[in-house]
């Protein structure tokens, strides 16, 4: 595989104006720095507490750059244009950390009219929930423990799993994929119970149902292999879509703060190496699992390529996807799918306040991933250059 091909920034870019590059590349040079970026999130949670009018801001700079739209109709629109370049997306309504029945009842609609949304859209293979969008943080974070619930919590429950039961029977019926994200790993047990419980009704011939395996975290490896031997003993399809991860800050900042050894693995090479294990395991359990590849590395992408070649998998299998981000890696998403590989782009939307814990989770991971916010950096300025050149 060519070292050079994700140096193509003239098709990486090409729905992106002057004016759009510009906007990212002045983001990209604010949130390379962590403490800037620390500093920023404070400000953002402070200034919305008081009710300050700082929406605008939010919505020119960072939703502009990460998200696709207010609503569903926006989406549409992007969806669109990306299928030109045989990109495929994830219509994600994205909201989190609600914290009573009438928000996650109002998630719950929001989801499945995404769903049938996704279904009249070839564009649209895959949608997706956030756990914490349809129940509680501390229900999941008591389950996660492996603590008696009381009737109350018990009746909560049942509530969340009618939820998610309802999230998939749509899915079933409209014929489309869905993906669950992830959460904090003290609360990801009780999430992957329940994920588990529905694989086993809904993933019988296929994967319907992608939970999402955080491959930063240290013993993430052990439950691959616990899922596979799961999945054989139950008869069901594992569904995964593995990404590095998303909330080290918080899991960093918790395990200090309580005392309990930090779940993240120690570096960065670290890091990397679990995730290319995964890869790897997968891609040798391949006839047992469906997956999704959440990389924005480009050495993971051409290892994932190299495997499937060496294995002797088409580049179109119905069951390998690559995922990037929406604003991040684009370099990655289009150069990849220009191969014919099945590549798709996760389209977060929704109303500005609400997707805000979304947009910091965005800039704190630019920078705090070495390298990332420099690498987006390079290639904008690459992409003015040779449009000076060739203007």
């Amino acid at each position: 595989m060519s070292n050079n091909l994700f140096d193509n920034t003239k098709l990486a870019f090409e729905l992106k104006s002057n004016n759009s590059l510009r906007k990212s590349l002045f983001l990209f040079n604010i949130i390379k720095y962590p403490l800037i970026v620390k500093l920023g999130s404070v400000l953002i949670k402070f200034f919305l507490k008081l009710k300050f009018p700082i929406t605008p801001i939010i919505k020119n700079l960072l939703f502009d750059q990460f998200c696709v739209g207010l609503n569903e109709k926006e989406s549409l629109m992007t969806v669109k244009k990306l299928s030109k370049y045989n990109l495929r997306s994830i219509l994600h309504y994205h909201v989190e950390g609600y914290e009573s029945e009438k928000s996650f009842d109002k998630c719950l609609a929001n989801t499945i009219k995404t769903i049938k949304s996704a279904s009249k859209n070839s564009s649209i293979p895959f949608t997706v929930f956030k756990p914490t969008g349809l129940g509680s943080l501390k229900l999941f974070h008591k389950i996660a423990q492996g603590l008696v619930l009381n009737d109350r919590e018990k009746e909560e429950l049942q509530r969340v799993e009618k939820r998610f039961d309802s999230c998939f029977q749509s899915c079933k019926k409209n014929g489309v994929k869905i993906l669950i994200d992830s959460e904090e790993s003290w609360i990801q047990p009780g999430v992957d119970l329940l994920v588990e419980k529905y694989m086993i009704k809904y993933n019988k011939k296929d994967a319907l149902i992608f939970n999402t395996v955080q491959m930063y975290l240290k013993n993430k490896i052990k439950y691959l292999e616990y899922l596979l031997s799961f999945s054989k003993k139950n008869s069901f399809v594992p569904g995964v879509k593995v990404v590095r991860g998303a909330y080290m800050e918080k899991e960093r900042s918790r395990s200090k703060r309580l005392g309990y050894d930090d779940p993240i693995c120690n570096s960065k090479i670290q890091t990397d190496k679990n995730f290319n294990d995964a890869l790897k395991f997968l891609v040798k359990n391949f006839e047992y699992f469906n997956f999704i590849v959440g990389s924005h590395n480009e050495k993971s992408s051409h290892l994932l390529m190299d495997l499937m070649k060496k294995n002797k998998i088409k580049n179109n299998n119905k069951n390998i996807w690559f995922a990037q981000l929406y604003g991040m890696s684009d370099q990655i998403s289009f150069n990849i799918a220009n191969l014919g590989y099945n590549v798709c782009k996760l389209l977060p939307y929704g109303p500005v306040n609400e997707v805000i814990p979304y947009l910091i989770r965005r800039a704190e991971e630019n920078s705090s991933v070495r390298g990332q916010s420099s690498r987006e950096l390079d290639l904008i300025k690459k992409e003015f250059k040779r449009r000076r050149i060739n203007s």
